[in-house]
């Protein structure tokens, strides 16, 4: 029987496939005009999702932390060079904040955000401070004034990446989250925080009463409005490593393309069997055909 015919349909079927594969270009970025990302309580609808104040907030302090935490860092790499581990703090926190620095103002561009551009004056105060000390009274400057900007940073960070609507402040705080907690080990590693001196944590607020029950009294009320205080008061977050914004950033390698691809694959694949066929089709007959006029 001779394979030839039927296979080379085969191949050309394939062939076809293949060529009309669907091929779904990327979803389009829309680069907003500086500024229009929002102000105050306004809420921005973008094509990653609403951009609301707290999201805004967020942005500008980790803006804001690369700009103070950054020198830090580079004070403590220029004052104490024999001292390894205020040397790899000081490493961790300009590369943390350098790499972080380029994934915030990337999103600033595509959500339309203006970041800032200077460090606040109490930032420029703890510089100072690391300025003016020297020696033991220098890493304790530099390791408690940084250790708790982190502490409480951390958990604002997980507080936006919780309840973000936003597909980039997503991103951009769970980045974050990785980076601070690097941060706040290295420091600690240090072994000059003062932990006595951090603020203690405090309970959560107990779930909404039941319908009809009493409603809680007494010393819990303080409290509670305590820990609904805004937990970066006098704080400004640190940041994590760079991420690429794109929308194919938290998918497959291909993006919405990953069908597509593999479908193509198979194709393929199904083709060069065919013609592997054809082949050993072609030397069969030829075998058969010497051997015939052999006799």
């Amino acid at each position: 029987m001779n394979l030839a015919t039927p296979t080379r349909l085969l191949v050309a079927l394939a062939g076809c496939a293949l060529a009309v594969l669907p091929s779904t270009p990327p979803t389009p970025i829309s680069t907003p005009p500086p500024g229009s990302g929002g102000t105050g309580d306004e809420v921005v609808q973008t094509q990653w999702g609403p951009l609301g104040p707290a999201d805004r907030d967020f942005m500008n302090r980790v803006k804001q932390a690369g700009l103070w935490e950054k020198p830090a860092g580079e004070k403590g790499k220029a004052k104490r060079a024999d001292q390894p581990k205020i040397q790899e703090a000081s490493k961790h926190l300009i590369e943390g904040h350098t790499l972080l620095d380029n994934v915030v103002n990337r999103a600033g561009v595509l959500l339309g955000v203006t970041l800032p551009t200077e460090a606040t004056e109490e930032q420029k105060g703890w510089l100072a401070e690391m300025d003016a000390a020297n020696g033991d009274e220098f890493d304790a400057v530099f390791a408690n004034r940084l250790r708790a900007a982190h502490g409480k940073v951390y958990a604002y960070a997980a507080q936006i990446r919780a309840g973000t609507k936003n597909e980039l402040i997503r991103i951009l705080s769970t980045q974050a989250m990785i980076t601070v907690f690097d941060h706040i080990k290295v420091i600690e590693d240090t072994g000059k925080v003062d932990f006595a001196g951090l603020e203690s944590p405090q309970p959560l607020a107990p779930p909404p009463a039941a319908s009809g029950a009493p409603e809680p009294t007494g010393d819990n009320s303080s409290n509670n409005a305590d820990a609904s205080a805004n937990p970066t008061d006098g704080v400004i977050p640190t940041v994590p490593e760079g991420t690429k914004f794109t929308r194919t950033a938290e998918q497959g390698v291909f993006g919405e393309n990953n069908g597509v691809f593999f479908g193509a694959i198979a194709v393929l694949a199904l083709a060069l069997v065919g013609m592997r066929v054809i082949s050993r089709s072609k030397k069969k007959s030829t075998s058969r055909r010497s051997k015939s006029r052999s006799f």
